[in-house]
């Protein structure tokens, strides 16, 4: 079975699923908007926008972990990890005794964020490490993004290795176009992931896939109102699951009979 044949079979799926409840729907992340009433109080880490475009997607989630790993430095202004080496990163990917194999490739990483500007290295050649400053990371005029501890500390604890990169830069991108001060749900699609991390379409399918099923993000799936009868995901970070469910109630059920309904039904 080819991708375009398996696509129209899931579209299919989607569309004769039995639609669900409103009561599901609202009942479905209970347990999260009440462990997460508001944001406030939470921990997490803004890296400015100035990441698009400029380096590789396994670059920007090594970026996103630094920024997840960093502390407000004393003898400097703003945020860095100190005292660390590839080795040291290796093995908090998961990589136990294999961890040195993949020194040099995150060494190379590390040499393309400070190459692009987005981070500052300082060897330590007495004690072979070096510390990773984040530049820019409190830079909001250019945009940017919160990223929330408790989300990457959920790929982390369940993910090994270079895909735990892709896993966190499509967080970083996704977190990168949602905005709390409005809603933040994601709804963009796939490809438009694709494109801002360079990419296949396919990858970043397969890696929401493992987002939604491993609890690092929050999702419905919906069939929307038009004649082609698109399946589509909405996503947002478990933080802001409340933003999600009123965002997909909104556009579920009409109040208003002259507004245009946008979804059929929420199949997932």
């Amino acid at each position: 079975m080819d991708n375009e044949t398996a696509e129209k079979t899931k579209q299919v799926k989607a569309m004769l699923a039995s639609p669900l409840m409103l009561e599901e729907i609202t009942d479905k992340y209970k347990d999260l908007k009440a462990k997460y009433p508001n944001v406030k109080g939470l921990e997490y880490r803004t890296l400015s926008s100035t990441w698009k475009e400029r380096v590789s997607a396994k670059a920007i989630g090594l970026l996103g972990l630094l920024a997840y790993w960093s502390s407000r430095g004393m003898d400097y202004d703003g945020y860095a990890v100190a005292r660390i080496n590839p080795l040291w990163i290796a093995k908090r990917l998961g990589y136990g005794s294999q961890a040195s194999r993949h020194t040099k490739q995150i060494q190379q990483l590390l040499l393309e964020l400070h190459h692009a500007e987005l981070i500052e290295i300082r060897p330590d050649h007495t004690t072979k490490t070096q510390t990773v400053k984040i530049i820019n990371s409190e830079d909001q005029s250019n945009g940017y993004c919160k990223l929330y501890s408790p989300t990457i500390s959920t790929i982390l604890e369940q993910s090994k290795g270079m895909a735990t990169l892709y896993r966190v830069a499509i967080y970083v991108a996704m977190r990168s176009i949602t905005f709390e001060s409005t809603n933040a749900t994601m709804t963009k699609t796939p490809t438009y992931l694709a494109s801002m991390l360079n990419l296949s379409v396919t990858t970043v399918q397969n890696h929401l896939k493992w987002l939604r099923e491993h609890n690092a993000i929050c999702y419905y799936k919906l069939v929307l109102a038009n004649e082609y009868h698109t399946v589509k995901y909405v996503y947002s970070d478990p933080v802001n699951v409340k933003d999600l469910t009123e965002w997909t109630m909104h556009h579920l059920v009409i109040s208003d009979p002259r507004q245009k309904k946008h979804i059929t039904k929420v199949v997932a």
